[in-house]
C-alpha cells in the first residue's frame, strides 16, 4: 500500500510541476520501482508490449474516422437534422445542441471535439434565440461527454483492453446512462430555462413540418449511418472492433470527401492531409500515454498493489453501498484534475479487482467509472470541456460556474441510478446474451 501512496505523492509533485502527464506517471513509476527493488530491467518489454496489441488499432482508427466526418460536412447535417425534429418543442434550441452533441459525440469519439464542433455552431444560436451566454456555454460543455457514454467510443476501448474485459460489452454498459442524461439533460432545460427562448410567430403548418424533416434526413442518416454500422458489424459478430474502425474509416472518407461535397454540395473545412497529420498526433498521444502508464502499471503489478488496496478498502467497509459511494467521490475528484484516459490507465487495474471482490460485477463496474471520470471532465477547477466552451464562447470559468452547478446536479441522479440499479448499465449486455 506504500507504494500506491508513494506513487500517487510523486505523481502529483511532478504534475504541479508542470511535466506533461505522461511523463509524470512513468517518471513516478520508476522512482517508486526503484525506491521498491522492483528491477527497472523489465520497463522496455513492458512499455512494448503494453502498445503492441492489434486491439489497440481500433484508437487511432476511430480518431481518424471522427475526424473526417467531422469536417466533412457533418455537423451541419446532424445539428439541420435535429433541429427540424425538435423545432416545434419549447426549449427547442437547447434540446438540439443537446441530442446533436449526443449524436456528434458517437462518431468523433472525443468529447472535447464535440464541445469545439457543436459549441461552435450552437452557441451563437442559442445566444440569438433568446438564452443567457453562460448557461448556453454551460450546456454546451456538459453536454460534450453524452457521446462517449453512446457507443462507439475511445475511452471505452481503453478501459476494456486495461481490465481484459470485451470492448463491445464495455461499451454497451454506458449506453443506459448516457441516453438516461440526455433526456435529464432536456428535461433540466424545458423546466428551468426553455423561457428564455425567443420563438419565431407564426401557425404550425404540418405540411412544412413534415417537409423539414424530409429535407434534411437524407443528410443527417449519412452522418448517422457510421455508427450503425459499427454496431451493427460489432454486435453482429461480423467484425471485431479494430475491425469496425477500419470500416468507420473507409465510410468517413466516402461521406466526407464523396457523398457530401458531390451529392450535397458540402465542402470539407480542411484537406485530406491536414486532417491525416491531425489525427496522427493525436493517436500518437494515446498510444504515448498507454506506454508510459505501463510503467506504474508494471510497478502496481509485482508490487501487489491490488490486493493491497482492496484490503486496505475492506478493512474501512465490508458494505459494497459504502464502498460504491467511496469510489464515486475519489473518480470525480480525479476526473477533476486527470484527463480519462490517463484516469484509466491508472486506476482501472487496481480498483476493477477491488470492486469485484465487494460483488460488483466488472461489466457495470467499467460504467460507474466511465460515467464519473466524464463528470469530473465538467467539475471545476481542471475541467477540460469547460476550458474549450469558454474559450469558444469569450467567457471566463468563474462567469458559468452557476449554471454548470446545475447541469452537474443533473449528472448526480444518472450516477446513483448506474451505481445502485446494475440493471440499467447490464441491461444491453443480457439483451444481447453476453
Amino acid at each position: 500500500m506504500y507504494l500506491v501512496a508513494m506513487f500517487i505523492l510523486l505523481f502529483v509533485i511532478l504534475a504541479i510541476l508542470r511535466i506533461p502527464i505522461p511523463f509524470s506517471a512513468g517518471l513516478a513509476g520508476i522512482l517508486c520501482m526503484f525506491l521498491g527493488d522492483i528491477p527497472l530491467a523489465i520497463l522496455p518489454a513492458k512499455m512494448f508490449n503494453s502498445v503492441d496489441s492489434f486491439a489497440f488499432l481500433a484508437i487511432p482508427a476511430f480518431i481518424y474516422s471522427g475526424d473526417v466526418m467531422a469536417l466533412g460536412g457533418i455537423t451541419t447535417a446532424l445539428i439541420r437534422w435535429v433541429r427540424a425534429m425538435t423545432g416545434r418543442l419549447k426549449g427547442s434550441v437547447a434540446a438540439t445542441t443537446v441530442i446533436a452533441s449526443a449524436m456528434f459525440g458517437t462518431i468523433s469519439g472525443s468529447s472535447v471535439a464535440t464541445v469545439s464542433a457543436i459549441g461552435g455552431m450552437m452557441l451563437p444560436e442559442m445566444v440569438k434565440a433568446g438564452y443567457d451566454k453562460k448557461y448556453a456555454t454551460a450546456l454546451i460543455a456538459a453536454s460534450g461527454f453524452l457521446g462517449i457514454l453512446i457507443p462507439p467510443s475511445i475511452p471505452g476501448v481503453v478501459y476494456a483492453l486495461a481490465v481484459g474485459l470485451p470492448v463491445g460489452d464495455v461499451w454497451l454498459s454506458t449506453a443506459v446512462p448516457g441516453v438516461i442524461l440526455t433526456i435529464f439533460y432536456c428535461i433540466y432545460n424545458r423546466i428551468f430555462y426553455a423561457h428564455q427562448e425567443v420563438r419565431e410567430p407564426g401557425d404550425f403548418n404540418a405540411r412544412i413540418y413534415v417537409r423539414q424533416i424530409v429535407k434534411t434526413s437524407a443528410r443527417g442518416m449519412v452522418a448517422l449511418m457510421m455508427p450503425i454500422i459499427i454496431f451493427v458489424g460489432v454486435y453482429g459478430g461480423i467484425m471485431t472492433p479494430t475491425e469496425a474502425g477500419a470500416v468507420a474509416v473507409g465510410y468517413g472518407l466516402l461521406a466526407g470527401w464523396v457523398i457530401y461535397p458531390l451529392i450535397f454540395k458540402d465542402k470539407a473545412e480542411e484537406g485530406l492531409i491536414s486532417i491525416t497529420k491531425k489525427s496522427a498526433v493525436t493517436s500518437a498521444a494515446i498510444m504515448l500515454l498507454i506506454a508510459f502508464a505501463s510503467i506504474p502499471s508494471a510497478m502496481f503489478t509485482y508490487g501487489d498493489c491490488a490486493t493491497a488496496v482492496t484490503d486496505w478498502l475492506l478493512s474501512i467497509t465490508k458494505s459494497p453501498i459504502v464502498f460504491l459511494l467511496l469510489i464515486n467521490g475519489v473518480l470525480i475528484v480525479v476526473g477533476m484534475f486527470m484527463e480519462t484516459n490517463t484516469s484509466i490507465l491508472l486506476l482501472a487495474p487496481i480498483l476493477a479487482p477491488a470492486a469485484v471482490s465487494y460483488g460488483v460485477h466488472p461489466i457495470h463496474f467499467a460504467a460507474i467509472m466511465l460515467l464519473n471520470l466524464e463528470i469530473g471532465m465538467i467539475t471545476p477547477p481542471f475541467a477540460c470541456n469547460i476550458f474549450v466552451a469558454c474559450r469558444i464562447a469569450n467567457l471566463s470559468m468563474d462567469k458559468i460556474l452557476k449554471p454548470i452547478l446545475g447541469l452537474i446536479a443533473v449528472c448526480i441522479p444518472t450516477l446513483l441510478i448506474t451505481t445502485y440499479v446494475p440493471q440499467v448499465s447490464l441491461f444491453f449486455i443480457k439483451l444481447m446474451g453476453h
